[in-house]
């Protein structure tokens, strides 16, 4: 299936890995929905898409809210006219905070389970499960009715091991895994594809090191171009993608 022409929604689009994504769907001429709780920065993206030539649209909210979510979907389906892929990208990360640098609207402070605040869990797990859920929800009937459609949840080398300091974080992400794995059982046989995939590494959001955030754009547009969800129900590194180590397994 041709990139060109779908409708895709990316979550967190206003910056690092979703800014990549989004403008990456552009390039390949898919209708792009930047959804963002950063009005300025949602912006910025919908003017590069535009810029490539690209049509485009921008959402405003909190996704972990579950109005938000579903109006989220039915304002893409009004404004885009449909809805073909999902990419739940917006999360929060749990770093040091050593010298104090980081942006503290998406990076909490690392502290162990016991010293972790109650509300520093929910956020992260609101952010980072919660709305990729709701999302998912909300566009399931749409892409069911359609019979296709390709869901992407962003996870992190932290789905798949511990890491002392980020409980919350690593929660998230292996229930991410755990919920795209589900899903794909629950929707194969209506052409609709969900799988996991992350970086497969550091990625350099916050000028500290790392891959490009574009490292997973490649990947992204191969499983949106799929036309039948023979890859789904699947974690996978996107720089391992790129390397041409990964040994997927086809389903039928």
């Amino acid at each position: 299936m041709k990139i060109a022409g779908q409708v895709a929604v990316v979550t967190g689009g206003g910056s690092g890995l979703g800014r990549a994504m989004a403008l990456g769907l552009a390039r390949e001429g898919a209708k792009v929905l930047v959804a963002d709780v950063r009005e300025s920065e949602g912006k910025q993206v919908l003017k590069e898409i535009q810029s490539l030539g690209g049509k485009g649209d921008l959402f405003v909210g909190d996704l972990s809210q579950e109005k938000n979510a579903e109006y989220m979907v039915d304002f893409c389906v009004q404004r885009l006219s449909g809805l073909d892929i999902l990419v739940n990208n917006a999360g929060l990360r749990m770093e040091k905070h050593n010298d104090g640098t980081y942006e503290t609207w998406r990076c909490l402070k690392m502290r162990p389970a016991h010293e972790l605040p109650v509300e520093d869990w929910d956020l992260v797990l609101n952010v980072n499960l919660r709305a990729v859920f709701l999302c998912t929800h909300f566009a399931l009937p749409r892409m069911m009715q359609q019979r296709r459609g390709t869901i992407i949840g962003i996870s992190s080398n932290a789905g798949s091991h511990g890491v002392p300091g980020k409980s919350a974080y690593c929660a998230s992400k292996h229930a991410v895994e755990g919920l795209m794995k589900t899903i794909a059982e629950e929707v194969k046989e209506y052409g609709i594809s969900a799988n996991a995939i992350h970086p497969g590494g550091r990625v350099n959001v916050d000028g500290r090191g790392g891959q490009p955030p574009e490292v997973v754009v490649p990947l992204v547009l191969f499983l949106a171009s799929q036309d039948k969800p023979e890859i789904t129900g699947q974690t996978i590194s996107a720089k391992e993608w790129n390397e041409g180590k990964v040994d997927l397994q086809l389903k039928s």
